[in-house]
């Protein structure tokens, strides 16, 4: 049976969707709160307590109020419909801030993300179609508390994808064709700045790859991510940032990519804070899975759906990823939410929970 998950279609003011999505997840968007402030001491390796982060918090808000008000408005409206404090909600859409092995200021020796951080982005352009699509790995809670969002924003602009109740949405597509189906990478020149969840949120409403790729490079950023933007005009951009560099690789002459959490590009290999190597696993197991996908003549959407599912080569190096039930909740992480967007179509497919258990359920956005 499909794990299910709250679908919130709204449209009106910053604070108007958030409010909105606050009421009708209101239990989700608690149970998630809670979870973190049960945990969080184990999900940042003993190094901060959630009142801490708490009061931390405000340095990271003050930061995106200056220069992302907007969202921090969409994040009060969140917080006054779900009845859980603007502080708290803060500390989890500062999640990849506390809970990263990296603080800012610091270049510590390479290690591990926690436990939850485990994303896999891949696009085809086969047939005269665009394809994104996104497994979501997080801690396992997020798996029950998800939620569709299909906001329409003061300008006109539609977005829709799929994120845990307390954050804002980071990742998804939107009415102009444009997709951005972004990871989480480990910089090391991390700085208090605009967390990387309000950049990603301001980067779903471009409406060009231009306008989404200066949007992600927005100055006052705390940390790296990677920025994984497609068009329906073909083009398909990779932009890994740090906190004070990035780099741009395109990938339209191909015809697909992928990313995982570590930096690809050579230029971004001195602001590496991860260790790990199951990520360039699952990297080379997406690009060799596309590859043989589109040379048969797969469709893009199938083609998608099939890596999302994938547990090559093992159960520890898979894209599909599942909980490991001996461990403490807050080192449990696994495919909490997978998404495919077809940008011709503007249609979404979602589902929570690993894609290889879970079916997904189709929506529809239309032309804008």
């Amino acid at each position: 049976m499909a794990i299910p998950f709250v679908h919130v279609q709204a449209r009106g003011s910053y604070r108007e969707l958030g409010r909105a999505v606050g009421e009708a997840a209101r239990e989700q968007v608690h149970a998630s709160v809670d979870f973190f402030r049960d945990d969080f001491v184990s999900m940042t390796g003993g190094r901060l307590t959630f009142d801490e982060a708490e009061l931390q918090a405000g340095a990271y808000a003050e930061q995106a109020r200056r220069w992302l008000p907007r969202y921090v408005e969409e994040l009060e409206g969140l917080s006054e419909g779900a009845g859980v404090p603007l502080e708290r909600l803060l500390v989890l859409n500062c999640g990849e801030e506390f809970t990263s092995d990296e603080q800012p200021a610091v270049s510590p020796p390479p290690g591990s993300p926690r436990s939850g951080d485990h994303c896999t982005a891949v696009a085809v352009v086969a047939g005269g179609r665009h394809v994104v699509g996104h497994n979501m790995d997080w801690y396992v809670i997020d798996a029950v508390n998800n939620v569709l969002f299909d906001l329409t924003v003061p300008d006109g602009t539609r977005i829709m994808g799929l994120a845990g109740a307390p954050y804002l949405l980071m990742l998804g597509m939107n009415s102009h064709g444009i997709g951005n189906v972004s990871n989480s990478v480990h910089s090391n020149d991390n700085r208090i700045g605009v967390p990387n969840v309000f950049v990603r949120r301001s980067t779903l409403e471009a409406r060009t790859l231009e306008e989404a790729r200066d949007r992600g490079l927005l100055a006052a950023r705390a940390r790296g991510t990677n920025q994984f933007f497609a068009d329906t005009g073909g083009r398909l951009w990779d932009l890994e940032t740090s906190a004070m560099a990035h780099a741009l690789m395109d990938h339209t002459p191909v015809g697909f990519m992928a990313h995982s959490n570590h930096y690809a590009s050579p230029e971004m290999q001195p602001y590496e804070g991860y260790g790990g190597g199951e990520s360039t696993v699952r990297l080379s197991t997406a690009e060799r899975l596309l590859a043989e996908g589109i040379a048969a003549g797969e469709d893009p959407v199938d083609l998608v759906a099939r890596v999302l599912r994938t547990h090559e080569p093992s159960p520890a190096e898979c894209i599909c990823g599942h909980p490991e039930p001996d461990e403490a909740p807050a080192e449990q992480g696994m495919t909490v939410g997978s998404m495919i967007c077809d940008l011709d179509e503007r249609r979404l497919y979602a589902c929570a929970g690993p894609p290889c258990e879970n079916e997904y359920q189709v929506f529809e956005m239309g032309e804008a």
